[in-house]
């Protein structure tokens, strides 16, 4: 044998085994090393999010009411949600997520009688005459009276299915300053309208905040007017 048929085949089997070693350290540099990256850390929801994310039924909604009959059609459509779905669909309560949001105009409505009998300027504001008297409203309507012809189509009926209300801070905060005027504590009587909410209510920082995180959160809005 010729020594340059020695060295030719020492070349191809130095060749072998640079390409077998080189195959393994790739293989060792593509496997997953022993310290693993370091996870994400979790989103930190805001108090409003947290609040919605309570809200377990796979069909989500918000009703926007932002005048006053804005809030008799925004109590009127959660009703047909929940009563159509039941009918046609076979849905359950809890199936259903639904909020009725009382914003700018619409606000009061998610105040109590007792702030609808102290503050006369509620029915004035709002140009909302009681049905029942046909004079300025000094009771919360919905909180009594069903929408006519709509069983469940009141405040207390859609609470009995689950629906939950929200009432803005923003319009809240305004509505007690104007209540106020000049001479009188503002804040006592924001802390007042705040404290005396419907049944199912809660305050959220404004309308159309809860309207963004709802959204986030999987809601489908819905205008009431």
């Amino acid at each position: 044998m010729s020594d340059s048929t020695v060295a030719r085949r020492s070349f191809v089997t130095h060749l072998a085994t640079g390409a077998a070693a080189l195959g393994a350290m790739s293989t060792l540099g593509c496997a997953p090393s022993g310290s693993t990256a370091a996870a994400s850390p979790p989103v930190k929801l805001d108090e409003l999010e947290q609040w919605l994310a309570t809200f377990k039924g796979a069909n989500k909604c918000l009703y926007d009411c932002v005048q006053a009959p804005g809030a008799s059609d925004g109590i009127l459509f959660a009703r047909n949600l929940l009563a159509l779905s039941h009918e046609k669909l076979g849905t359950t309560d809890a199936d259903m997520s639904i909020i009725v949001s009382f914003r700018h105009l619409a606000t009061p409505f998610g105040y109590n009688d007792a702030m609808w009998m102290k503050y006369p300027a509620f029915a004035e504001l709002l140009k909302f005459d009681d049905p029942t008297t046909k004079k300025p409203a000094r009771r919360n309507v919905p909180l009594h009276d069903q929408v006519e012809g709509f069983s469940d189509a009141s405040l207390p009926g859609l609470q009995s299915h689950g629906v939950l209300f929200a009432v803005c801070g923003a319009a809240t905060t305004f509505i007690a300053g104007m209540l106020a005027g000049k001479t009188g504590d503002a804040k006592a009587i924001e802390a007042e309208l705040s404290a005396n909410l419907v049944p199912g209510a809660r305050i959220v920082p404004a309308g159309v905040v809860v309207v963004q995180r709802a959204q986030k959160a999987g809601f489908a809005y819905t205008f009431a007017g």
